[in-house]
């Protein structure tokens, strides 16, 4: 765990010693022979140390830096061959080389033992001057030649090391610096910190939102023993303590209580670091190690820096979670909260925010029923996120509705909803839009695009194909562009699906390879409308990062009715609406020949029925009713039955609805039981077709 081990702590003390300027060591006991070799030795130019004795050299030694020593062989006390032996022995020495000095030339032993002590060469005197300056020379050029490999070794040693720690420290920021949610954030961080100091136990603690203590919010490894709980009071036990103070720690051996079925461990050694946030402590980061291994203070020193970079990613990650979910709030607040019901239509849609920021986006979606026959249907895209987008957003959506609702065919609506955003917004504001009229009885859908993908069709025999769309330029770039219309089929049974271009534009392909991703997943799309589209958005972006909001709608055409009408509805007022709705499809298909006053009369008594189900038969729980209208020979017979127990209307505003079911039919029956309330109309059909109305339709006002 040590940066640094006992090869590279000689490497730094060597180092300290080549900082000081290379010496020469003369040693000799008589003062006039130290004269001479000083005298000899001074042209150098070098620093000269001199020793009279074998302990005055060693001594020396401790602290001076000597590239070459002359060392007299027959001294007083410890002569030169112990000193050389004692210079040899030590790691701090060793390398230094050993002139030998002797008046004696003829003792052969004496020679041969100097040599085995270390010497690197041996000097008889009468010493000649310039030879002995040559000699000792090329030892102090080598002596400054092996400084400056220690000190290049060492600056490798002290690189590598950095490029280590930076190696480390860049492992972990990589993870705090995606984007990832917290729990992953905090696991993959973990993970990295745990391998990388080779532990046996890492985790963090964070601060509680009450603002008391730490919880324990991720781990992994052996459980940390500092607190006997997963939650930690600030200024209590080691762990409140630091959290305290701030500061990281380098704790010591801690016992762990023995776990069932397993013997007792001991964690050897601890790394707590505190992460702190911007303005205040988000928490604490530690790391435990067992089994005789020690953290050392190089190792507290990486961690406290890579835990100012898991600070920022934390607060990173809860400051986009909490701004994703408030984006998308917005965002649905500012789309339609349900999509209109409509006895030949099924409609859904999803919006899905992009992956990379949490900004409002632009995308936008919208229906609304004009009439009997026909629905409108809109999508469009602004460019850009924000705040701006947004409210843009709202903007071009309502206008459009108003325009639809005003009864202006789709080109001419993209033509008016252009003037606004010339006239408003100016042309830096530049946006798509698709406005789509769908006529359920004539099978038909009318188009207008206004720089916005075609929107596609699936068909019951799961072929799918692409609507085209005159060309036009995008809202807000020429005020003189205006959106042609095209008209095409739509059979029962066939699926409409409008999409911003976020699912199917990649940066790095093709555009027509997005259209084909989306006809393969059309090609196995699910029948119902809603996992239809939860089915295109996993196949057409899966695990790749949303670079734009996506928005889909998706509508299908259902067959008309034939035969007798049934439905089973959940006792909702929205259940009444929607039983309306289903015989208006059912009369308009069964009996053409009705008077529109007489329709509207028997739409009427059939709410008014349903409203009594869901009013009055049942208490506040979950509960259905039965709806049934069928064509007996010439007459309409529609049925109301409840299963629930009829209650009496209050005071004397109440009983006004199955007065008005009486008013507009010729028979009602009504049959109360233990079982439930059945309510029975009928209504007989013209024989020839009435000239003018004979009775006008019942009030919509009127109150059950």
């Amino acid at each position: 765990m040590a940066a640094f081990g006992p090869e590279d702590a000689l490497l730094s003390a060597e180092a300290d010693l080549v900082e000081q300027r290379a010496g020469i060591l003369l040693v000799d006991d008589a003062p006039e022979n130290l004269t001479a070799l000083e005298a000899v030795l001074e042209p150098l130019g070098e620093r000269l140390v001199s020793a009279q004795s074998g302990e005055q050299a060693l001594r020396a030694l401790l602290h001076e830096e000597v590239a070459v020593i002359l060392l007299d062989v027959r001294m007083a006390e410890m002569d030169g061959l112990e000193t050389a032996r004692i210079i040899r022995s030590r790691p701090r020495t060793r390398h230094i080389p050993i002139i030998f000095l002797t008046a004696q030339a003829s003792d052969v032993e004496e020679i041969a033992r100097a040599y085995a002590s270390g010497a690197v060469d041996y000097v008889v005197k009468p010493l000649e001057p310039d030879v002995l300056r040559a000699k000792v020379a090329v030892f102090v050029e080598l002596s400054r030649e092996r400084a400056e490999r220690v000190r290049q070794s060492q600056a490798r040693a002290h690189a590598e090391a950095i490029a280590a720690t930076v190696r480390k420290l860049q492992i972990v920021s990589d993870a705090a610096l995606a984007h990832l949610e917290l729990d992953e954030l905090l696991a993959e961080i973990l993970e990295r910190a745990r391998t990388l100091f080779d532990a046996d136990a890492a985790g963090v603690f964070l601060r509680d939102d009450d603002d008391r203590g730490l919880t324990l919010r991720a781990s992994l490894g052996e459980r940390f023993p500092l607190a006997d709980r997963e939650h930690v009071s600030f200024g209590e036990g080691a762990l409140g303590r630091l959290a305290d103070e701030r500061r990281p720690a380098l704790l010591a051996a801690v016992e762990l209580p023995p776990q069932p079925g397993a013997a007792s461990s001991r964690i050897d050694s601890f790394l707590v670091v505190p992460l702190l946030g911007s303005e205040s402590l988000i928490g604490l980061l530690y790391l435990g190690a067992r089994a005789g291994r020690r953290f050392a203070a190089a190792d507290l020193e990486l961690l406290a820096l890579a835990g100012e970079r898991v600070a920022i990613a934390i607060e990173h990650a809860k400051r986009y979670a909490e701004g994703l979910e408030l984006v998308e709030i917005l965002q649905r607040s500012l789309l339609p909260e349900r999509l209109p019901s409509h006895p030949r239509l099924e409609l859904a849609a999803r919006y899905r925010p992009s992956g990379f920021a949490a900004q409002v986006g632009g995308d936008w979606y919208d229906a609304l029923v004009l009439d009997d026959r026909r629905i409108g249907v809109m999508i469009g895209d602004i460019v850009g996120h924000g705040i701006r987008a947004a409210t843009t957003m709202g903007e071009l959506r309502s206008a459009l509705r108003a325009f639809a609702i005003e009864g202006h065919p789709p080109g001419e609506a993209l033509h008016r909803l252009d003037r606004v955003v010339q006239a408003t917004l100016g042309r830096g504001m530049v946006a798509t839009a698709m406005f789509l009229i769908l006529d359920a009885e004539a099978g038909t859908v009318t188009v207008a695009s206004a720089g916005h993908p075609p929107p596609a069709v699936v068909g019951a025999d799961r072929r799918v194909r692409f609507l085209e769309t005159t060309p036009c330029l995008p809202l807000g770039i020429d005020d003189h562009a205006a959106a042609s219309e095209r008209v095409h089929p739509l059979a029962a049974g066939d699926t409409l699906l409008l999409y911003t271009d976020g699912l199917v534009e990649r940066r790095d392909e093709s555009i027509d390879a997005g259209f084909e991703r989306l006809r393969d997943a059309l090609r196995e799309a699910p029948d119902d409308v809603e996992a239809l589209c939860d089915h295109v958005l996993d196949r057409t972006l899966g695990d790749h990062p949303g670079q734009d909001d996506v928005a889909v709608l998706t509508v299908r055409l259902l067959a008309g009715p034939s035969g007798p009408l049934a439905l089973t509805l959940p006792a909702t007022v929205d259940s009444v609406t929607v039983g309306r709705h289903q015989l208006r499809a059912w009369l308009r298909v069964t009996a053409p020949e009705l008077e529109i006053a007489l329709a509207r009369d028997l739409e009427l008594a059939f709410s008014e029925a349903c409203t009594n189900a869901v009013r009055h038969a049942y208490g506040p729980r979950d509960a259905t009713f039965s709806m049934r209208a069928e064509l007996v020979g010439n007459e309409i017979v529609l049925e109301v039955r409840d299963h629930g127990s009829w209650r009496e209307p209050l005071g004397e505003r109440g009983g006004w609805g199955l007065r008005l079911i009486r008013a507009v039919c010729e028979a009602v029956e009504v049959e109360r039981g233990p079982i439930g309330t059945r309510v029975r109309m009928r209504q007989s059909l013209p024989l020839e077709p009435a000239a003018s109305s004979a009775r006008p339709a019942a009030g919509a006002g009127s109150q059950s």
